[in-house]
């Protein structure tokens, strides 16, 4: 009985906490003061959404989500603010074109004014966006020449249509170090002043801009990826080349928050370079997220003078944070991530900054089908079996928002937005006023909220949750 009391406490309060911050329609800039983000003087506590292929989306689309995201209550968007090819593609947005002898950044229709009309819209309907600059995660693969936004697509998945189609420090390594390892994108210095050079472009587009929360310099920074990484790769590879481009962005954009975007993996007892206080060492910590495996030391990263809020991500069908507890999947994923939550709400404190969960998912049973984990490029074999039952996902995204919104951590953006009702890929209205299936947007399998069509908004959707017997 006290465990049912406290759940449906814990939805009461979420389901108000968002009736309060996710209508706030306040247009300043995001600010931290005494280790809280601030927003026109007060309090900013929020609850998001990912959507990464924004850009890709005609201006219509991008109209039709922001206002769904919105009417759902979720006030930050975060999204890719990168789209780097190899070459011109036949069809569909790219920003900059990657060439060992030069780099050619687009700002035409099909460029940088596609992520103009994301800002424009975000701007109308009071969300506000985290721009991701690059992607760790890029595996080669034969994509379709055209773009996931045409109406007529080739077999397979689409460019764009994945997290992993966007370029990204792979792509970098592979043009400017064609047999380098992943880690050459934060040492050599010919890739290092590419990846500022396209910083130099994009950055200041947006400075001005109250609509845009922050940077996020890059998803998931590790020393490998695809490309394996060099022996000499290490927690201060990864801190030190932060430490370097977030200065740098500092000097191109005085008006925006910036932040890492690691994963959130520790190094426990290793050497730091800024951090004065960090989480110590025990045997309840084990294994590669405690000991430095990943390159990524994120309370050190988030001690970096010129970072302003620390962040993690939580995908727990594709890292194993903690040693199983359980048979069931979706209970080790559950009680793991509320942990791994929990414990970074002591960093943040141990460091005296906000931290931000930028992405977290488990994927259901319904879309397992269509699961691609972020190091490949094609969905799990035919007849695949697993991911949790939907009302298990429900229960996880808002166990871990009770940890994130009542302690240190102070927001929390699922992964994935889905978005019903598209008509830039696949069929639309015909001329003759017979309407025809829309599509939705595209997802990896980590999809969860459907726009509206489900005729719920986010208050709704979390005082509709299952009752605590249904978990057992």
């Amino acid at each position: 009985m006290t465990i049912l009391f406290f759940i449906i406490a814990l939805q009461l309060w979420l389901a108000a906490g968002l009736g309060i911050i996710g209508r706030n329609n306040a247009s300043g800039f995001v600010k931290i003061q005494h280790g809280q983000f601030q927003l026109d003087n007060s309090l900013f506590r929020f609850y998001g959404t990912n959507a990464y292929w924004l850009h890709m989306a005609t201006d219509d689309d991008i109209d039709t989500t922001f206002h769904d995201i919105a009417t759902a209550g979720f006030q930050v968007v975060r999204t890719w603010a990168f789209n780097d090819v190899s070459s011109k593609p036949s069809s569909g947005a790219y920003f900059q074109i990657l060439d060992v002898n030069n780099i050619t950044i687009n700002d035409g229709p099909d460029g940088l004014q596609r992520l103009d009309k994301v800002v424009a819209a975000a701007n109308k309907y009071g969300v506000k966006l985290l721009f991701t600059l690059t992607n760790n995660w890029n595996p080669v693969r034969s994509t379709p020449s055209s773009s996931w936004n045409r109406r007529q697509n080739s077999a397979g998945l689409p460019r764009g249509y994945l997290s992993n189609d966007y370029g990204g420090i792979d792509l970098y390594v592979r043009t400017f170090s064609p047999d380098g390892t992943h880690d050459k994108f934060y040492s050599d210095r010919t890739i290092v002043d590419a990846f500022k050079n396209y910083l130099a472009h994009v950055v200041p587009r947006y400075a001005s801009s109250s609509a845009v929360l922050g940077w996020e310099i890059g998803n998931d920074l590790r020393c490998s990826s695809t490309l394996p990484a060099s022996s000499a790769c290490n927690t201060r590879t990864i801190t030190n080349w932060t430490a370097e481009i977030s200065s740098y962005i500092k000097t191109l954009d005085c008006n925006h928050l910036v932040t890492a975007g690691d994963g959130g993996f520790y190094c426990l007892g290793c050497k730091k370079l800024f951090a004065t206080q960090s989480t110590q060492p025990t045997t309840s910590l084990p294994g590669p997220s405690f000991d430095g495996t990943y390159g990524v030391d994120t309370e050190d990263i988030m001690a970096i003078p010129s970072i302003d809020f620390g962040s993690l991500q939580l995908f727990p069908d594709q890292t194993e944070y903690f040693p199983a507890v359980s048979n069931s999947s979706a209970t080790n994923s559950i009680a793991g991530g509320s942990t791994w939550v929990a414990l970074h709400s002591n960093s943040a404190a141990l460091i005296g900054k906000p931290e931000v969960l930028t992405a977290a998912a488990i994927v259901t049973q319904d879309h397992y089908s269509s699961f691609v984990p972020f190091n490949s490029s094609t969905p799990l074999p035919e007849g695949s079996c697993g991911g949790a039952q939907a009302f298990q996902q429900d229960y996880a995204f808002t166990t871990w928002a009770g940890i994130v919104l009542s302690g240190n951590i102070q927001g929390m953006l699922e992964y994935l937005w889905l978005q019903d009702g598209l008509t830039s890929h696949g069929t639309t209205f015909s001329r003759r006023g017979i309407k025809r299936d829309l599509s939705i947007s595209p997802q990896d399998g980590n999809g969860h909220y459907v726009g509206v069509a489900n005729n719920q908004n986010a208050d709704q959707f979390r005082a509709s949750l299952p009752s605590v017997s249904q978990l057992f």
